[in-house]
């Protein structure tokens, strides 16, 4: 199960990819909220990889989402919020 940590890193990195529009979310929150993204699902890889497991499909989703929005900073924001949230409960 350590490769899905690294797996949702990735995810998380790849919405950056797509973020230089300067909008309410800037490239720096976007940045803060990737890290933050990947360091919670590290932790939750260590701490309840069965959850994580359970979890990876919604999370795919978001990041599916985020990344057919192109451009779109805030859309990135927004999803990885989601994520944030869905890994929380």
């Amino acid at each position: 199960m350590r490769i899905a940590p690294a797996v949702f890193g990735l995810i998380a990195v790849g919405f950056l990819s797509a973020c230089n529009q300067e909008v309410a979310c800037t490239n720096e929150v976007a940045q803060q909220k990737a890290t933050d993204l990947a360091a919670r699902m590290t932790e939750l890889g260590t701490s309840d990889p069965a959850k994580l497991a359970a979890l990876a499909p919604k999370v795919q989703e978001l990041a599916a989402k985020a990344s057919a929005e192109g451009d779109d900073l805030q859309a990135a924001c927004k999803a990885m919020d989601e994520m944030m949230a869905e890994l929380a409960k």
